[in-house]
């Protein structure tokens, strides 16, 4: 939706032509405080968003800080705490109590259950705890003693580095998952992280639709193991969703955006760096920070201590904007971020206090 500034109209105005949030439109149009506008400027008037945050145990105080200290309450966080092993048995994390403050602001929390091990996705977890039938239904009894034990609202399913097998393995542990948690409670949500590598593995979507209550797309393009450049490219993360929704309805739909950056050193070496990191880098070496005409991710070089050559790509508020607005142009209305603890202040901030989630 679009609308084109009259003479006499402020920001807070339009907001309240379209029953909506200043903030909100201030951050879809990429403006600044004091958020002046002028007639005939064209601003994108955004939707209502529902918004779900990530935390992952390895950093949970951090991210449990930012879900408390959030303006305005995000609808759902996900808390992983729950790894499969290499073996197929469940190990779950030591769950921090401060889980139920955040439950207090009126947010449901989900129980993370991963392959995550030994620092890294395992496609051995996802072999031992999907393949075998037997193993499956242990795994399954073992995900909801835990998720319920704990006081929590639902489950979150999140298998990555895996193939076409162990997708169609996991519909099956969601339609277990599912199942059980019904004898419980009609209450509890179950969800399911799409990896960004779907449409490779050639995964069906659309029986997993039928098995959980929400697919969360992966939205992160670039990892360690990639070439150098931006973290996630607008043209890319487009097709993805478009290639998503041919398979499964948009209300089942959320994408998950991360706000991250890569340092790229020039001997081979890729790190991973938070946003608010990188801008201290590049504060601290005096590098010039450019902006990617395509992406609009920031990068910048320079060198460390040794004398070696870096090529950071990190991403912002502006970056946020713009993916934002190309998802609203989809009709996509669910956004997860990756991860809390590490967005940006100033992202966070903006999207908690500016999304109303219906």
């Amino acid at each position: 939706m679009h609308y084109t500034v009259q003479e006499g109209d402020t920001l807070w105005l339009v907001a309240q032509r379209y029953r909506s949030d200043y903030r909100m439109i201030a951050l879809a149009n990429s403006l600044e405080e004091p958020y002046s506008i002028h007639p005939g400027q064209v601003l994108h008037i955004p939707r209502k968003y529902r918004l779900i945050g990530f935390i992952a145990d390895y950093a949970s105080n951090e991210g449990i800080a930012d879900a408390l200290r959030a303006p305005e309450p995000f609808s759902e966080v996900v808390y992983s705490f729950l790894h499969v092993q290499p073996d197929g048995d469940l190990h779950p994390g030591a769950q921090d109590p401060a889980v139920q403050l955040i439950r207090a602001r009126r947010t449901r929390v989900l129980a993370g259950v991963t392959n995550l091990a030994e620092g890294r996705y395992l496609r051995q977890s996802a072999d031992a705890g999907l393949l075998a039938e037997d193993a499956r239904s242990m795994l399954a009894g073992k995900i909801v003693e835990a998720a319920s034990s704990g006081a929590l609202d639902g489950i979150h399913l999140d298998f990555q580095s895996i193939g076409s097998a162990h997708w169609d393995a996991l519909a099956a542990l969601a339609r277990d998952v599912r199942a059980r948690l019904a004898c419980i409670s009609p209450n509890y949500t179950l969800s399911v992280t799409v990896p960004h590598d779907w449409t490779e593995g050639a995964f069906d979507l659309t029986y997993m639709a039928e098995c959980v209550d929400l697919m969360m797309l992966e939205g992160l393009e670039k990892g360690a193991q990639d070439p150098e450049g931006p973290p996630t490219r607008p043209t890319w993360l487009r097709k993805n969703v478009e290639s998503a929704l041919e398979h499964v309805n948009r209300s089942k739909l959320a994408a998950t955006i991360g706000v991250y950056g890569l340092d790229w050193a020039a001997g081979g070496q890729v790190a991973y760096i938070t946003s608010d990191a990188a801008a201290r880098v590049a504060s601290e070496t005096g590098a010039h920070i450019a902006r990617d005409a395509d992406s609009a991710a920031a990068w910048f070089e320079y060198c460390d201590s040794r004398g070696e050559q870096h090529k950071v790509w990190y991403e912002d508020l502006v970056t946020f904007s713009a993916k934002i607005r190309l998802l609203d142009s989809l009709g996509i209305r669910k956004i997860a971020l990756w991860r809390l603890g590490a967005v940006p202040a100033a992202v966070l901030d903006a999207a908690s206090q500016a999304w109303v989630w219906g």
